[in-house]
């Protein structure tokens, strides 16, 4: 228990230096140059799920850039995405991404060729919900980019209510892009999970809710 106590404590601190911001299109320098990178939010997320026992992780939204580079190098041009799918398959979890485009999938897929413990599924989210039977230890969100006039807000609360039957009793729920617009992708989704007894850990580039003990 201390062990995790540690953990999210360190995670409550993932936002200090950076920046929030209201704008929904960022500039290509800020995007690349000023904007927090993702990947210290996965790993951090990773630790958590190990401390928390939990082994299988559904993603909603595949990383969308080739790895070309060492993982622990990062390039802004190119880390700016994550490289989430990768991430969460060299941690050994049991991992399902899923992605509507066909052409990040086969990016995605090439990226964790080595990697036996991902499966890659071209679908719409939603749809592969609806049919998913299985638990879900760790549920990631980023599967509808944030577009001005777009409903990403609307449907990234409809995949948590379409994966909440699925969550582990003890789970984590993790959604890309909330450090724009507003709250981004979580916008609409963090009152729901603080409703449903969530513990929201960070809100930054990524946020990190967990089930309350």
């Amino acid at each position: 228990m201390d062990n995790l106590e540690e953990i999210k404590s360190k995670i409550s601190k993932l936002n200090l230096d950076e920046k929030v911001y209201e704008e929904v299109i960022l500039p290509s320098e800020v995007t690349f140059n000023e904007r927090g990178k993702p990947k210290k939010y996965i790993e951090a997320t990773l630790e958590l799920l190990k401390a928390m026992g939990g082994k299988r992780i559904v993603e909603l939204g595949c990383m969308r850039k080739l790895l070309r580079h060492p993982i622990d190098e990062i390039r802004p041009k190119c880390c700016t995405d994550g490289h989430s799918t990768y991430l969460w398959g060299a941690s050994g979890a049991e991992v399902i991404s899923v992605d509507i485009s066909w052409s990040a999938v086969m990016r995605a897929r090439w990226s964790c060729r080595k990697f036996k413990n991902v499966k890659m599924v071209q679908t719409d989210a939603l749809t592969f919900l609806e049919h998913y039977n299985d638990s879900i230890d760790l549920l990631f969100l980023d599967a509808w980019d944030v577009k001005p006039g777009s409903n990403y807000a609307e449907n990234h609360v409809l995949a948590y209510q379409k994966a909440k039957a699925k969550l582990s009793k003890e789970n984590i729920v993790s959604i890309d892009d909330t450090d724009i617009a507003g709250g981004g992708k979580a916008r609409l989704l963090i009152p729901l999970l603080e409703q449903d007894n969530y513990e929201i850990l960070v809100q930054g580039r990524q946020t990190i809710a967990v089930t309350r003990a």
